[in-house]
């Protein structure tokens, strides 16, 4: 009896250690593919947050595209991203590869369009990370259309940037300084004659009401002069009897002086693209009244003769 109960226990003893090893290999197995699985979603973890990144890094690069366009560009995007680095607009050097180590893609290009019947150049970009699989999906674009249609592909992450809203602001403050230089012009004008008339009426008038160079002041040219005016035989009442100075047209350093002159901010000497203050206040060449100013802004050019050109 004893003996048989011996051997009872060494089988028990037997399957016990039996089923023991079995349950430590399926918990090693399971331990195992908990541990695949947690691995798996550490890197998916990794991967997105990676891709949220991308995202991130791509619009702040945008904003920087905005900000060059507007502070130092003016009319035009930087050739490459590095430029953003050498304004100071950019300067977090991570910035300049994407989180998996690349360089960002960029693609550049213009076009013309009119906004508010005003001809301007639209500016269009494109900033993406070619992705995990380093692979540039997207590929850049041509023309407006293209850029319009143009969508990222596959993994890339970036987003666009177009100059578009930055000209309509510009179009606007334009508009804004030009009717507010119209209304200095007249009023100035006005004013001037006003004053030449007090002075003229009054009792012991000068000379000059009835003899400047054979006219009297009604036949004067009241607006500010110009170098710009060179017909004959214009008497200009700022110039001759005020002792005003004659402004250099197109000079950055006049044109400032100029609108300080007439009561306005000296930058208005330029418009929101960079152009430099143009003025004529004898468009038309006359000798006699009524006079004509006129005004536009330059890049380098005589804008003022294509305007004689076209008759406006």
């Amino acid at each position: 009896m004893p003996a048989a109960s011996n051997a009872k226990r060494r089988v028990n003893s037997t399957q016990r250690g039996a089923m023991f090893g079995m349950d430590a290999r399926v918990a090693l197995i399971v331990m195992a593919i908990l541990a695949g699985i947690g691995g798996w979603q550490a890197m998916s973890r990794i991967e997105s947050s990676k891709v949220d990144e991308a995202e991130r890094n791509s619009l702040i690069i945008s904003t920087a595209l905005g900000k060059y366009y507007e502070t130092v560009g003016i009319n035009r995007l930087p050739d490459n991203l590095e430029d953003l680095f050498r304004a100071n607009i950019l300067t977090d050097p991570s910035l300049r590869k994407d989180p998996w180590g690349n360089p960002w893609e960029y693609f550049h290009a213009s076009a013309p369009v009119r906004v508010e019947d005003t001809p301007v150049t639209v500016q269009f970009a494109a900033v993406f990370s070619r992705g995990k699989n380093t692979v540039d999906d997207s590929a850049g674009f041509g023309g407006l259309e293209e850029f319009g249609a143009w969508e990222l592909k596959k993994d890339d992450i970036g987003t666009k940037y177009t100059s578009r809203e930055s000209e309509v602001k510009r179009v606007k403050e334009y508009q804004s300084r030009a009717s507010l230089i119209i209304d200095k012009l007249e009023s100035a004008e006005s004013a001037n004659f006003l004053e030449a008339q007090g002075t003229c009426n009054a009792e012991g008038a000068p000379g000059w009401c009835t003899d400047m160079e054979g006219k009297s002041f009604t036949a004067f040219n009241f607006y500010p002069k110009t170098d710009s005016d060179d017909t004959s035989g214009v008497v200009y009442y700022t110039d001759k009897v005020l002792n005003k100075r004659v402004y250099s047209s197109g000079n950055i350093d006049d044109m400032q002086q100029f609108m300080i002159d007439l009561g306005l901010p000296a930058s208005y000497a330029q418009d929101p693209w960079g152009r430099v203050l143009m003025l004529h206040t004898n468009i038309t060449n006359r000798t006699d009244p009524p006079f004509s100013a006129s005004f536009c802004y330059s890049a380098g050019e005589n804008c003022l003769s294509r305007r004689e050109e076209s008759g406006g």
